[in-house]
C-alpha cells in the first residue's frame, strides 16, 4: 500500500469518529492481538487501528459498561487505598498524663 494513501485511508477514517476518546475492541491478529479486549483510545489511533484492521469501534451499550467497570474498579482501588493508610496522631506527655488521669480516676 502506497503510504499516502495509507495515510489518507487513516485520516478519513478519523473524521467519521464521533468525540476525542473512544472505545474499541480487539480482534485477533498474527502477531498476539487479544480478541475481544475493550480500550480506550484517542480517535487518531482508532482510525490507525480501524484501516490496519486491528480493532472495530464499540457499540454505546459497551461503552457505558466499559466506562461503568473502569469507575467501580477506580472507586475499588480508592477504598483500597484508604483503608491501607495508617493514621497518626502526635500528642505530647501532658496530653498523654491528662489521658491516663481520665481513664484511671482516683480513689
Amino acid at each position: 500500500m502506497d503510504l499516502r494513501e495509507y495515510y489518507a485511508k487513516i485520516r478519513a477514517t478519523a473524521q467519521t469518529i464521533a468525540g476525542e476518546w473512544v472505545i474499541v475492541i480487539s480482534k485477533k491478529t498474527g502477531d498476539g492481538g487479544k480478541e475481544g479486549v475493550l480500550s480506550e483510545v484517542h480517535r487518531d489511533k482508532a482510525a490507525q487501528l480501524l484501516v490496519e484492521d486491528k480493532v472495530s469501534l464499540a457499540s454505546p451499550k459497551q461503552a457505558n459498561e466499559y466506562y461503568s467497570h473502569q469507575r467501580q474498579e477506580s472507586e475499588k482501588a480508592q477504598e483500597e487505598e484508604r483503608i491501607g493508610r495508617v493514621q497518626l496522631a502526635v500528642i505530647s506527655d501532658s496530653e498523654i498524663e491528662r489521658l491516663r488521669k481520665t481513664l484511671k480516676p482516683s480513689a
